[in-house]
């Protein structure tokens, strides 16, 4: 789907919404509506990417280098950097498919030289320096493969490309549960978010 296709269904879907609840949003300028359903659909796409199954998602790899601070091999995370689908450093038995957040409980584990992990179970943190977000691998290595799913907020055509097209209908009520929280009815955006829950494939 197109934006303006997204924004077409967005409008059919709040005014079916609209009928049931006996709401008047759709008595919005025209316009006016179309730029805020417009303005949504990347928020709405980063949303529908955090809690879709990786097969539904176009992935991105880098060849990032690998700085070796202290024990730990640290990964300049890019500008579109949305979440870890994986990254295997040359040394490490496996790969790991997920980073630890900065406050928890993993995290302090991995700056302790005693317990940090070695290369038969490695493990990532989030973290951040001088040049913004980083991930941390435990233990440090070289670069062998990064694997991501790219941020809606800064790719083209807001982000539909980088999800496959069983997921463009999830987005539409997504887009249509943000609308609705801008015009501060949380108890129809929450229930368009969970119709959107709801056609998310589980596998």
């Amino acid at each position: 789907m197109t934006s303006q296709e997204i924004i077409n269904k967005v409008r059919v879907i709040m005014n079916e919404a609209g009928e049931e609840e006996e709401l008047h949003l759709l008595s919005e300028d025209t316009v006016k509506l179309d730029v805020y359903i417009d303005s949504v659909i990347p928020d709405a796409v980063n949303l529908i990417l955090l809690l879709s199954p990786i097969y539904y998602i176009n992935t991105a790899s880098s060849t990032i280098d690998v700085q070796n601070i202290n024990g730990a091999g640290v990964i300049d995370l890019p500008a579109d950097f949305l979440k870890l689908v994986a990254v295997k450093l040359k040394e490490w038995k496996r790969a790991v498919f997920m980073a630890y957040p900065l406050n928890s409980e993993e995290y302090n584990i991995q700056h302790n030289s005693i317990t940090r992990a070695g290369v038969n179970k490695p493990v990532c943190v989030l973290s951040y320096n001088v040049s913004g977000p980083t991930i941390e691998c435990f233990p440090s290595g070289s670069m062998e493969y990064f694997s991501y799913i790219k941020s809606a907020s800064t790719a083209n055509n807001k982000g539909l490309d980088i999800l496959k097209e069983t997921l463009h209908l999830a987005v539409c009520y997504m887009c249509a549960s943000l609308v609705y929280n801008i015009f501060e009815m949380p108890q129809i955006g929450e229930r368009m978010k969970s119709i959107a829950i709801d056609l998310i494939p589980k596998e």
